[in-house]
């Protein structure tokens, strides 16, 4: 069998960063799916048989690693102090010839010596909503981390209930969080800080200076914000041990798509002061980096970590609008244009109105017809203020000479007609549980193309249904 081309880099950092580890196999192993990125990675090699031997722990390829790495963290505002790789368990860094550098990670592999008093186990539950979610997220073109492979076992996992246990292989350019660097910096490793500092430079930021890397990462965190907002995703738990170096979604537990349009919506259950609701997740970003950059002072001025954060928010108000006025179908840039659309989500919010349903109804909307809106008015009701905002949109549309017909074709390429919501991915989970595979698989390709038509799909592309909504999750998902 041929072995697929590992470059393993972050053992080359000191050994305060990682610990080798070894997995603890899931018993009677099932692999319930396989994307793409099997082939992609340059995998093709191994069998399916052989891939699940491997990612479950039972078997080794020559050239990969078996390492849990060490970092620390703010969790919900207050330092945690040291955390960890306390369930996932880094198989090696693939040289690959489309994606470059892929680290592979699996998740659930058993106890690491960061677990915390945990069993280092993943639950279908939890496994099937970030192998659904990742991938979903991928369609949608924001920056994520991708999931290679889900296994089953028979083990029992004790969460809120006893649950089955699984284990998902996530893939991402590299594992590097912010709390990798507040671990250094909080506990006073300088060698070991400046060690990591170089190694990310060199490695993911290597044109430029150490200020042009930190004004990349402030960049793409601000992007990933103005992604989140765009397409209506919950994170739930940002906490900074969950923020990637390189502005990629990680972490996916008690996360989040809007149904009814609450923009102050909190989508994790023990989040009980709302500090990472929907509304609140740009500036948790700019917090976020703030802790970050703090462990850059003894490399950069401190005036100029200051002017680096501050050019956040600026970047997040420039990218959101730009995707803001996509979405509204707009050619052109109004200064009036920030204002229509908050004033747009606010009667969204106080109507209740599914807020992915809504935009995808707009895309098929006629200038000056808000007939063209009748089946969303039949669910909604009349809906006065909306239909005076409409008239604000005319004016808006007739500015820029808008075509219905070419504005339709261009806002539903933004615009998605499915997203993972709650009862789905449930849907999906009990499917997995009976260890059935064919509505992940189905569910995979509508995930794919969310913007595409999907007529066999059509229900779920329709405002949740009443009895269906308020699904409660939790970081144990």
């Amino acid at each position: 069998m041929e072995s697929p081309q590992f470059e393993n880099t972050f053992q080359t950092l000191p050994n305060f960063l990682f610990e080798s580890v070894t997995p603890t196999p899931l018993s009677q192993p099932r692999l319930i799916h396989v994307t793409d990125l099997k082939t992609e990675l340059g995998l093709s090699a191994l069998d399916d048989d052989e891939l699940m031997q491997w990612l479950n722990g039972e078997r080794m390829l020559t050239g990969e690693q078996r390492i849990a790495t060490r970092y620390a963290g703010h969790q919900f505002g207050v330092w945690a102090g040291q955390l960890g790789d306390g369930r996932a368990i880094s198989l090696g860094e693939l040289i690959t010839p489309k994606h470059g550098r892929q680290e592979i990670q699996t998740k659930g592999s058993g106890e690491t010596p960061f677990s915390r008093r945990g069993d280092g186990r993943a639950v279908v539950r939890s496994s099937v909503r970030e192998y659904l979610c990742s991938e979903a997220m991928h369609g949608l073109g924001v920056p994520t981390t991708r999931v290679l492979a889900l296994l089953t076992g028979s083990d029992q996992v004790q969460r809120e209930t006893i649950e089955s246990s699984a284990l998902i292989a996530r893939v991402f350019p590299t594992n590097l969080r912010f709390g990798h660097f507040e671990l250094c910096y909080h506990f006073q490793k300088k060698a070991e800080l400046k060690a990591l500092i170089d190694y990310a430079k060199s490695l993911f930021f290597p044109k430029g200076d150490l200020e042009t890397m930190l004004r990349e990462i402030v960049k793409r965190t601000a992007l990933l914000m103005a992604h989140w907002q765009n397409v209506g995703f919950c994170h739930g738990v940002m906490n900074t041990d969950n923020m990637s170096l390189l502005g990629v979604t990680i972490d996916y537990g008690p996360f989040g798509f809007l149904e009814d349009t609450i923009l102050d919506h909190i989508c994790n259950h023990t989040d009980h002061e709302g500090r990472y609701a929907f509304d609140q997740q740009h500036n948790i970003g700019a917090w976020n980096l703030e802790r970050l950059l703090v462990c850059f002072k003894d490399f950069v001025p401190v005036e100029k970590l200051r002017e680096i954060l501050d050019s956040y928010p600026y970047i997040f108000r420039d990218e959101y609008l730009a995707m803001s006025r996509k979405k509204l179908g707009f050619t052109t840039a109004e200064e009036e244009d920030q204002e229509l659309f908050l004033d747009l989500l606010r009667v969204l919010h106080d109507e209740r109105i599914d807020f992915t349903y809504f935009f995808r109804s707009l895309s098929s909307y006629q200038i000056a017809k808000p007939d063209s809106l009748s089946a969303l008015f039949d669910i909604y009701g009349n809906l006065e203020r909306l239909r005076s905002w409409l008239l604000r949109y005319d004016q808006r549309l007739l500015n820029e000479n808008s075509d219905d017909l070419k504005r339709s074709f261009s806002m539903k390429a933004v615009n998605p007609k499915f997203i993972l919501r709650n009862y789905i991915a449930q849907e999906v989970i009990e499917s997995v549980e009976k260890g059935e595979s064919e509505r992940l698989s189905a569910w995979l390709q509508v995930l794919y193309r969310p913007f595409d038509e999907h007529p066999e799909f059509e229900k779920y592309s329709q405002p949740t249904p009443k009895e269906l909504k308020h699904f409660e999750v939790s970081c144990s998902s």
